[in-house]
């Protein structure tokens, strides 16, 4: 399911440096992304037009992407300004040039737009989504830490996923599902554009204190809490999606919060490279990293092995495959979305 003019996040912001350019897939098309001069983002088609060697495997210098296989370099507009085994006078081809795409960086993810039909012609393209409540970078307010991925399951499965309510007392039952009631519904939803959006009333997971216990720091931090009390065990939790791949879980508690983001990039080849980035407002020490990592780790294991069982492996817009209830509100409210895109000739084959 190739949704198309529309941004994708393609890659977790940290993993691009200021020299080293670095290769996404996106819906099958390699593409490779590389900082500018001004820290800004350039993004083509990760193929030198020469012999088709990969240019994430260059450099960049002085602003221009320089190939690693035969030195042909680029600049910021796609056009060949150098190449080495050409003899003094002899002209650059007008072919040698790369294909460029938009890209830009927020809320700690490379974005890019998707348009392969217009990408000759492609006009400026709309603001990126207006993703919401997404932690800046070094909030001290937050301990923050970030992941990825290769899942065998379907962008859009993954997405659903995530946004379903009923699974959690079975699939996570050995973590935080065993707090969480059979029947969960939402108790406000909302579309707006290209963006869901759903407020859930959330349990607390009773195991989130006795996993402390293997970490002296931890064991000292829920004993205090202990001491407080908790006059309101039962917390929040907000969804958003926001088109095509961005998600935010915030699980909010009155002693604490959790958020994670998560973004299914679809590589086209039956896998999706699926990034993640988890915010604490507790705990902020380096020493609590492990024991949150884990958890996320786990949690994120527990719906990759059922996700990955998912048959059709793209899902049927159409609701012919599927049994969906009313329970299940947010994949339909999400199905719908892609199917005014399909009407809009939108989704390629």
């Amino acid at each position: 399911m190739n949704l198309t003019q529309t941004w994708y996040a393609v890659a977790l912001a940290s993993s691009l440096g200021p020299q080293d350019p670095i290769g996404i897939t996106l819906h099958g098309c390699p593409i490779v992304i590389w900082r500018g001069s001004d820290g800004g983002l350039l993004a083509a088609e990760d193929r030198c037009p020469h012999k088709g060697a990969a240019l994430s495997r260059g450099c960049v210098v002085d602003n221009q992407l320089r190939c690693g296989y035969h030195g042909w370099t680029f600049d910021p507009a796609g056009h060949c300004l150098e190449i080495p085994a050409n003899k003094p006078g002899v002209a650059i081809p007008k072919r040698a040039r790369i294909r460029m795409m938009p890209c830009q960086e927020a809320h700690g993810f490379l974005w890019l737009w998707w348009d392969p039909q217009g990408a000759h012609h492609a006009p400026e393209p709309p603001p990126l989504p207006a993703v919401s409540h997404v932690p800046e970078t070094g909030d001290s307010g937050w301990r923050q830490l970030e992941g990825e991925a290769v899942w065998t399951a379907h962008w859009v499965r993954i997405l659903e996923g995530f946004l379903d309510l009923t699974h959690v007392p079975y699939v996570h039952k050995s973590t935080f599902g065993g707090a969480a009631a059979n029947e969960l519904y939402t108790s406000e939803e909302i579309v707006a554009g290209d963006s869901l959006y759903a407020l859930i009333d959330t349990p607390r997971d009773q195991n989130y204190r006795s996993d402390q216990a293997s970490n002296p720091f931890l064991r000292l931090w829920g004993s205090l809490r202990n001491q407080e009390g908790e006059s309101n065990p039962s917390g929040v939790q907000h969804l958003h999606l926001w088109m095509a791949n961005l998600l935010l879980i915030r699980v909010e508690f009155r002693d604490f919060m959790i958020y994670l983001c998560l973004v299914p990039v679809p590589l086209g080849d039956g896998r999706s490279h699926l990034l993640w980035r988890h915010f604490r407002s507790f705990l902020k020490s380096p020493l609590a990293d492990g024991n949150a990592l884990k958890r996320v780790k786990r949690f994120l294991g527990e719906d990759k092995l059922i996700l990955e069982s998912m048959q059709p492996f793209e899902p049927d817009l159409d609701g012919r495959e599927d049994l969906l209830l009313a329970s299940d509100s947010l994949t339909l409210a999400l199905r719908k979305l892609l199917r005014a895109k399909r009407e809009a000739n939108l989704i390629l084959d």
